[in-house]
């Protein structure tokens, strides 16, 4: 395979649209992503686009990541979401794990891409040198073409789990080669079926230090600015990206479908309906608004990390509270299409397969309601102290 790394990743995701809409039905069928989205991805070095430019990787930006994928999600939810899942977890092991990890990982010329489930499903017991990992690992998203399977684990010792010096479980993402994990299957679901989000088991294998790093507190061994958002932002930025391209293309199957549309009982075109008219312009405010905050935040995180700075912890609790909001909002603007198109939703067409995999994200842990209310406190003290200046 001949690769041609760009110097334009939007661009390129722009390029790829077409390719990746006409491969949606058979990514869905397959439950992962075609072989020629992923060659395409490939080629580009597009599983690069979060990968430290001294690994070969683009080491692109959080606002320049976010629009990406919502390029991609626009064009094939199913596609952009593996996708996003596949880059941020090779920028974490290629700007997190040990050099000896990076060279076996990412050796060069080789396309390589990791994924797997990073949350503390497994176990890892302190050897010499690493650690002995177990676990069961579900929703493994875009695990279908990866080279390289992450494992969530909680570090146990003798009588529980070890704490770490904040006086919580101290929790590593470990990496195995795909041949010492064994694929279970089990992606049987409502929404994003082509997303590769397969269960998994990893059996007493020891993964050397250097193959993992601390989920909550890692410490950026290569790579510049972007990597000081950390596991937490730049998981952000793939489910924010998610949500802005569902919503934009649920207003486009709208715009294109409701002029022509004539539902039943009715004698004019959906687009000519006044009730209509106030939902779409609704709903088109509420994305264009939520997509306006995200790029706003996510370049002020951009800002800061150049100045060798972390982002705050308001800031942080900001990324999280637009990533949830810009799902809600995803929601409600593809519920409100999928309802004015009447019954071409209850047929397999793009507004069908756009309710079913935002619906499918919306139960994601990361997008839960619990994420507005930790971010309260540091809004409301924001305010008080805006209030008394």
């Amino acid at each position: 395979m001949t690769v041609t790394f760009t110097t334009d990743p939007l661009a390129s995701a722009r390029e790829l649209a077409p390719l990746v809409e006409a491969e949606a039905d058979a990514t869905e069928a397959a439950g992962t992503l075609s072989p020629a989205v992923v060659q395409a991805l490939a080629e580009r070095g597009l599983f690069g686009l979060l990968l430290p430019s001294e690994l070969g990787g683009m080491e692109a930006d959080a606002a320049t990541t976010l629009a990406v994928y919502e390029e991609l999600c626009r064009a094939d939810p199913s596609t952009g979401w593996s996708f996003l899942a596949n880059t941020c977890t090779s920028g974490f092991a290629g700007a997190f794990c040990g050099d000896a990890a990076v060279a076996a990982m990412f050796p060069p010329g080789k396309v390589v891409s990791h994924a797997g489930m990073l949350g503390p499903r497994g176990s890892a017991v302190p050897e010499d040198g690493g650690y002995r990992v177990s676990g069961r690992f579900s929703f493994g998203s875009g695990s279908g073409h990866a080279d390289w399977i992450g494992a969530g684990t909680v570090v146990a010792g003798p009588d529980g789990p070890l704490m770490g010096a904040n006086g919580l479980p101290e929790l590593r993402v470990t990496f195995l080669p795909r041949h010492e994990v064994e694929f279970l299957g089990n992606w049987d679901v409502l929404g994003l079926q082509g997303t590769g989000s397969f269960d998994y088991e990893v059996k007493d294998r020891f993964v050397a230090d250097d193959f993992t790093f601390s989920l909550m507190s890692p410490t950026v061994h290569r790579g510049g600015s972007v990597y000081r958002l950390g596991v937490l932002g730049l998981t952000s930025v793939g489910h924010c990206g998610f949500a802005l391209g569902v919503a934009q293309r649920a207003l486009e199957e709208a715009a294109r479908v409701a002029p022509s549309k004539v539902r039943m009982s009715s004698f004019t075109p959906v687009s000519d309906d006044r009730l209509f008219q106030y939902d779409f312009a609704h709903h088109e405010a509420a994305f264009r608004s939520v997509r306006a905050y995200s790029y706003e935040l996510f370049e002020q995180a951009d800002s800061i990390a150049r100045t060798g700075a972390d982002p705050d912890a308001e800031l942080q609790l900001r990324l999280r509270q637009v990533t949830t909001y810009a799902t809600h909002v995803a929601a409600d603007v593809v519920r409100a299409a999928f309802g004015w198109l009447g019954t071409d939703g209850i047929r397999p067409t793009v507004i069908q397969r756009l309710l079913r995999d935002v619906q499918t994200a919306a139960q994601h842990i990361f997008v839960d309601s619990s994420t507005f209310c930790s971010a309260t406190p540091a809004l409301l003290a924001s305010y008080q102290k805006s209030a008394a200046r």
